[in-house]
């Protein structure tokens, strides 16, 4: 399933819309009206009111204080003031009131699970609040859904909620409905339209069923797109069609007729940049079988060049509309530097050089396995299951620093505190890098300074802080597998562990992998929910020995050949997304390709799906 966690500032927004929107639904007051003053006085009003009256009327009046809250976002003064109500005393409308209320407090901290608790026991008395009420939770409940990374359920909750917005409101729904149907996994969303009997949830399945098919075949996606309209022409995606499909008439009038592949297919990057170039052609091959209009490529050896610029300027000047590569970083930063590229260009790395995100590098975009992108969903991913304080261990070399970096940076803008970080090599062990993270070192020298002092030996067990939330490892299969028994054998085997996808050799290997079990961890689709995707069984037949070693690489390479017709329309807002075998892709402002990835974890042995 595609998740949310990467996707961390539009649910922000999400949820702070929610609030400021839903606080201005407030419950008909419970006892004297208020008198028409400014929103201080109402609330000194109510405070004034509360103190003066009986346990159950004091309640009634603190519940509506904390509902005025609300609607000025205010909701921690609002969870203060709802401190030992006892809802049973309130009146229904009151209960009802409290526990929307209490929902969007426990939302306000990404804490969607509490607040579907709140809102199913109370749901029969919502209900009978009326309108407002009813589109109140309905709003927290698919905002929710999307907090647990249940993208399919809260579609479904915006859809049904739809005919009771006010217009003003509808466009933000549909995208809102769009986005998370956009990272359902096909096959879930083939299986809920095959059983909807809701003529509109249906039609929307439908659509999102069309937009993640045919992705490689523009043509096809069109003629699938008019069927659609044929048969649901007054549905309200119809109306204001979603924009990559809106746009699909466009897209193909102006996609690329002569594209140069620029990958290294000789030397030290020779495996990754094959691996690449065999996904982008099965992903071409099954384009052209289908009957779709396909362009020309050309393959270019840059191995075979010593200064790639110059190749790049031959190459374009040979009728080049549209590049893809180089997959070389120092080659990528040329072009970065270069800054006055005439023909769009989609990089397969990408630079360590930092420029202004506002002024990017004209028709450069870059696109990759970004570990710092896994690094980051990982820091999203623990924030929101309320977890605030971590370790971090990783390989004591370049790679994994700048993983160590991205992973902090986020992880502090965020809120969460980083304890400490480690790292191992050839000259310290795994046990010794965990035992100085978890002060078992610290522990270890203050025994023998006891026994020094005592001049005797005392029985002693080391202990390891006990502040840790979770530790985020950067590791091989081969590391990983020795990682994780060395936590069991300092005492953490149960503190949560979450890695980055380089911990899963993409084989199915469970007898090693039994090692791995629980952890958790960024994966593409590629290797996790493509497994029944014809162009994936293709490349698996074909290429058997490599397919599985290296099966992110033809994934990027499938990505690369379904991303060169879309980029321009992922340019025009962060919104519009691809859902890729890489992760679900979107375009930052500085022209990189942004992946976010699904959530797997290792149980017996074999990676699964982690399901909410």
């Amino acid at each position: 399933m595609q998740k949310t966690a990467i996707r961390l500032p539009f649910i922000v927004a999400l949820v702070y819309q929610l609030l400021m929107v839903s606080g201005c639904i407030s419950t008909p007051p419970q006892n004297t009206p208020l008198e028409n003053n400014s929103f201080e006085q109402q609330l000194a009003q109510l405070y004034e009111r509360a103190k003066s009256s009986d346990k159950q009327a004091s309640g009634g009046y603190r519940v509506e204080a904390a509902n005025l809250l609300s609607q000025q976002q205010r909701l921690t003064e609002a969870a203060t003031i709802l401190e030992g109500i006892d809802p049973a005393l309130l009146t229904p409308g009151a209960q009802a009131t409290y526990a929307l209320i209490q929902a969007e407090i426990a939302l306000s901290k990404f804490d969607g699970e509490s607040a579907l608790q709140l809102l199913n026991q109370q749901a029969e008395l919502i209900h009978q609040q009326g309108q407002a009420a009813f589109i109140r939770a309905s709003k927290i409940r698919a905002t929710s859904y999307d907090l647990l990374d249940r993208p399919l359920d809260s579609a479904r909750e915006r859809i049904h909620l739809t005919p009771f917005l006010p217009p003003l409101e509808t466009e933000t729904n549909e995208l809102a409905i769009w986005s998370s149907l956009i990272q359902t996994p096909l096959s879930e969303l083939q299986e809920a339209e095959s059983k909807s009997q809701v003529a509109e949830e249906k039609g929307w399945l439908s659509l999102a069923v069309i937009a993640q098919t045919n992705k490689a075949n523009l043509d096809q996606q069109l003629q699938a797109l008019q069927n659609w309209l044929t048969r649901w022409p007054t549905h309200p995606a119809a109306l204001n069609l979603p924009k990559e499909l809106a746009l699909l008439d466009r897209m193909i009038s102006e996609r690329p007729n002569n594209i140069a592949l620029m990958l290294p297919l000789t030397g030290k990057n020779a495996i990754a940049g094959k691996a690449i170039r065999d996904g982008f052609m099965a992903a071409y091959y099954q384009a052209r079988a289908a009957g779709d209009k396909i362009p020309q490529v050309r393959v270019i050896n840059t191995a075979d060049h010593s200064n790639f610029i110059e190749l790049y300027q031959q190459t374009a000047l040979a009728g080049a509309d549209f590049i893809i590569g180089p997959l070389e970083k120092q080659s990528v930063q040329s072009l970065l530097q270069n800054r006055a590229l005439t023909i769009p260009t989609l990089a397969l790395n990408y630079s360590n050089l930092e420029f202004d995100s506002a002024q990017p590098t004209p028709n450069l975009y870059q696109f990759g396995l970004s570990a710092g992108d896994e690094a980051r969903q990982t820091a999203h991913k623990a924030w929101q299951e309320g977890h605030t304080t971590c370790l971090v261990l990783t390989p004591g070399n370049g790679w994994g620093q700048r993983i160590a970096d991205a992973f902090a940076k986020e992880w502090e803008t965020l809120g969460g505190t980083l304890l400490e970080s480690s790292h191992f090599d050839k000259e310290k062990s795994y046990s010794k890098a965990i035992e100085e993270l978890f002060d078992i070192d610290d522990s270890n020298k203050r025994a023998r300074r006891i026994n020094q002092l005592l001049s005797q030996n005392t029985e002693f067990t080391a202990r390891r802080r006990n502040d840790v939330d979770f530790i985020f490892i950067v590791a091989t299969p081969k590391q990983g597998r020795q990682i994780k028994p060395t936590l069991a054998f300092h005492f953490a085997s149960n503190i949560p562990v979450f890695a980055t996808s380089h911990i899963y050799s993409g084989s199915v290997s469970p007898l090693l992998d039994r090692d791995l079990d629980d952890v958790v961890f960024t994966e593409t689709p590629w290797l996790l929910s493509y497994q029944n995707d014809p162009l994936k069984q293709s490349i698996d037949k074909n290429w058997p020995n490599t397919a599985n070693r290296f099966g992110r690489l033809y994934a990027l390479g499938v990505d690369a050949f379904q991303l060169f017709p879309r980029i321009q329309l992922l340019s025009t807002s962060q919104e519009n997304m691809l859902a890729g075998a890489t992760g679900l892709l979107t375009l930052d402002d500085s022209g990189r390709v942004v992946r976010t990835l699904e959530w797997a974890h290792i149980s017996q042995g074999h990676i699964k799906p982690l399901t909410p």
